[in-house]
C-alpha cells in the first residue's frame, strides 16, 4: 500500500513525464525561427541551417535504442536524470556556440541526451500504469509533445526578438533544469514494472536488438511507427508550399493555420488515449490511421477552396494524433520485459520515417503534383492499418481478456 508522500509523487509523475517530452519537443524546433539571427552573428550559412536539425535528429536515433536497452538493463530514472543532465547543458552550450562546427558539435550532444530522455519517458509510463490506464497516460504524453510544436517556434522566436537567439537556448536550458529536479523527486526510486502477466523480470542478457527481431509483433509495429510518422512528415514538410502554391500564405498566414492544427492534434492524441484504453488499443489505431489516411489523400486532391483545405487539414491533424497516442500505447505493452528498448527503437523508426518521407514528397512533388504526396500518404496509412490488424497481436490483460 502507498503511503501519503508517494500518492503525491505518483500524482506528480505524469505531469513531469509530459514536461520532459514538451521539453524534448520544443528545442528541437527551437532552432526553425532563428536560423536568420543564428547565421548573422556566427560563420553559419544560412542554406545550411536545416543541419543544425539533422545532425540533431540523427544523433537522437543512434542513441535512443542503445539508451533504451539500458533502461532495461539499469534504471529507467537514471536514464532519464543522466538525459536530462545531458540535454540541458549542452542546449545551453548551444547558445554560447561562435562558429559553425562548435553548432553542429552542440546539437549532437542535444540530441544524444533527448534520445535518453524521451524513450525512457515512454517507457517510464509504461512500467507505472496498468493497461486500462495506459493509453491516458500516452496520450497526455503525446499531446506535451504536439503542444511542444505549437508553442515552440512562436515562443523561440518571441524571445529571440526580445534579447537575443543565445536566451532561447539559455531559457530552455533553464526550463530542463527544473524538469531535472522535478522528475528527480516525482518519480520513484524503484521500477514497477506494472505488466500485464505479472511482476516485471529484468531484460535478458544478451543483443539489445534481440527484443526487437526474435518478436514479430514488435518488429511489424517498428515496421508501422516508420511508415505512420513518415505518412506526416511527407505532407506537414510542404504544408508552407502547399498554402503558399495555391492560396498565397505568407509564413504568418501558415503558422497561424498550423497552430490551429496543432491544437486539433492535442485534442486528438487526448481522445485517442482514452479510446484505445476503453477498446482494443489495435482497433483504434487501425481506424485513426485508416481516417487520416482519407482526410491526407483529399487535402493533396482539394487545391481548389481555402476552406475545404483547412477542414481536411484539420481533421488530419486530429485523427493522426488520436492514431499516435493508441499506437504508441500498444507499442508499451508487446514486450514488457524489454519496454525502454522497444520503445527507443520505435522512437528511431519515427525519425527515420520522417527523414525519408521528407525527400521522397519532395521527389515526388517536382515530378508530378500535391494529389501525389496525399495518395503516397494515404496509402503508407492504409498499409499501416493492415499491419496493425493483421500482424501485431495485442496483448491480452491480466484478466485474459483482449481489450
Amino acid at each position: 500500500m502507498f503511503s501519503m508522500k508517494t500518492a503525491k509523487k505518483n500524482n506528480l509523475l505524469l505531469p513531469m513525464l509530459a514536461f520532459c517530452s514538451f521539453l524534448v519537443g520544443f528545442d528541437a524546433i527551437a532552432t526553425v525561427p532563428l536560423l536568420p539571427a543564428i547565421s548573422a552573428s556566427t560563420d553559419m550559412p544560412l542554406e545550411s541551417g536545416g543541419l543544425l536539425y539533422a545532425c540533431y535528429a540523427a544523433a537522437y536515433a543512434v542513441t535512443a535504442p542503445l539508451m533504451g536497452y539500458l533502461s532495461d538493463r539499469w534504471s529507467r530514472k537514471g536514464v532519464l536524470l543522466i538525459g536530462l543532465a545531458l540535454f540541458g547543458a549542452s542546449t545551453a552550450l548551444v547558445g554560447t556556440g561562435e562558429t559553425f562546427a562548435a553548432l553542429i558539435l552542440f546539437r549532437i550532444l542535444t540530441g544524444i541526451g533527448a534520445g535518453m530522455v524521451e524513450p525512457a519517458v515512454y517507457a517510464i509510463a509504461g512500467d507505472h500504469y496498468t493497461y486500462e490506464e495506459r493509453g491516458r497516460a500516452m496520450g497526455v504524453i503525446t499531446a506535451a509533445l504536439i503542444a511542444s510544436s505549437i508553442v515552440g517556434v512562436p515562443v523561440a522566436g518571441a524571445v529571440g526578438e526580445a534579447s537575443s537567439w543565445n536566451w532561447t537556448f539559455w531559457t530552455i536550458a533553464i526550463l530542463i533544469l527544473l524538469a531535472l529536479a522535478g522528475a528527480s523527486a516525482a518519480i520513484p526510486k524503484r521500477r514497477q514494472d506494472r505488466t500485464d502477466h505479472g511482476p516485471g523480470r529484468a531484460a535478458p542478457v544478451g543483443s539489445p536488438f534481440r527484443p526487437v527481431f526474435a518478436n514479430r509483433s514488435v518488429f511489424f509495429s517498428l515496421l508501422g511507427s516508420l511508415l505512420y510518422f513518415g505518412a506526416l512528415q511527407g505532407m506537414f514538410a510542404l504544408a508552407g508550399v502547399y498554402y503558399f502554391t495555391f492560396y498565397g500564405f505568407g509564413s504568418g498566414e501558415t503558422g497561424l493555420l498550423l497552430m490551429a492544427a496543432g491544437a486539433a492534434s492535442v485534442a486528438g492524441s487526448l481522445l485517442g488515449g482514452k479510446w484505445a484504453d476503453r477498446r482494443r488499443k489495435s482497433g483504434v489505431v487501425a481506424a485513426a490511421s485508416l481516417a487520416a489516411g482519407v482526410f491526407v489523400f483529399l487535402l493533396g486532391l482539394a487545391t481548389f477552396n481555402l476552406w475545404v483545405s483547412i477542414l481536411l487539414h484539420v481533421l488530419w491533424a486530429a485523427f493522426y494524433a488520436a492514431g499516435h497516442a493508441a499506437f504508441t500505447s500498444l507499442v508499451s505493452e508487446l514486450d514488457p520485459n524489454a519496454r525502454g528498448t522497444v520503445l527507443s527503437f520505435n522512437s528511431s523508426a519515427m525519425y527515420i520515417g520522417a527523414g525519408a518521407a521528407s525527400g521522397l514528397a519532395a521527389a515526388l512533388l517536382r515530378a508530378a503534383d500535391f494529389w501525389s504526396v496525399g495518395l503516397l500518404c494515404g496509402a503508407a496509412n492504409a498499409l499501416v492499418a493492415v499491419i496493425v490488424l493483421t500482424a501485431i497481436r495485442e496483448r491480452r490483460t491480466a484478466g485474459g481478456s483482449l481489450r
